[in-house]
């Protein structure tokens, strides 16, 4: 499964990944970006930013739609 965006992030933070970026028309793909490294580019244009994450680990660990309490 490839979480983009926000998505990823929550996903990369929750359970201590690291994300990629997508190559643009300024600078190359990137990979083994931090959750800071990933929001900055994220503020700027989120698409850049995905998450492969195995379908089975994913169903077993989905973002929750519940605020952390």
């Amino acid at each position: 499964m490839r979480l983009t965006g926000f998505d990823a992030i929550e996903y990369a933070e929750k359970h201590n990944r690291t994300l990629n970026k997508r190559p643009d028309a300024v600078d190359p793909g990137r990979t083994g970006l931090t959750v800071a490294e990933a929001e900055a580019i994220a503020d700027e244009d989120e698409g850049l930013i995905y998450l492969d994450v195995p379908d089975s680990e994913y169903y077993d660990n989905p973002l929750s739609t519940q605020p952390d309490r």
